[in-house]
């Protein structure tokens, strides 16, 4: 229905849910969202390992690996596999802390990072094999009882 002559038109009112509504109708995603996210994992020293990162977003990401807050350098050892940080060899050294998965889009500066996931890792040490008793290994004889003594150091003790 028009507006009577001689009088102004007024503006069409749009109801307050409609207004809230239309941005989320366009279709287009707004956040970053983790399909897949690094959990904690038990691993054992020298052994293979991967942790797992995959992610949805609007347009394209920049993904990255921090441990302990630092950013991941990729080396032969542990290195990116597509989003995912995949390791030949788990070391109890340098792989102990907190791994965390970082996705940004370079464009709108949005990043989100993922859950913390970090390894209980495993691995066992042996020192050498020391002669406890006889006193000498020249006092070995047939027959003779012989004590041995060596340091074995592990994770889990």
């Amino acid at each position: 229905m028009g507006a009577a002559r001689g009088s102004p038109a007024r503006p069409r009112r749009l109801p307050l849910l409609s207004v809230l509504l239309l941005p989320l109708l366009g279709g287009t995603q707004t956040a970053i969202v983790f399909i897949k996210q690094p959990s904690s994992q038990d691993a054992l020293q020298g052994r293979r390992a991967l942790l797992r990162c995959e992610v949805e977003a609007p347009g394209p990401v920049h993904v990255y690996w921090l441990l302990d807050g630092a950013p991941v350098q990729d080396t032969e050892r542990r290195f990116a596999q597509g989003s995912s940080l995949s390791f030949a060899a788990v070391d109890r050294l340098q792989d102990s802390g907190t791994f965390q998965c970082v996705a940004r889009d370079d464009v709108t500066g949005e990043e989100a990072r993922s859950a913390n996931a970090s390894f209980n890792i495993k691995w066992i040490e042996a020192g050498p094999v020391v002669l406890k008793h006889p006193a000498s290994e020249a006092e070995i004889q047939p027959q003779t009882q012989v004590t041995l003594r060596c340091h074995i150091d592990g994770h889990p003790r």
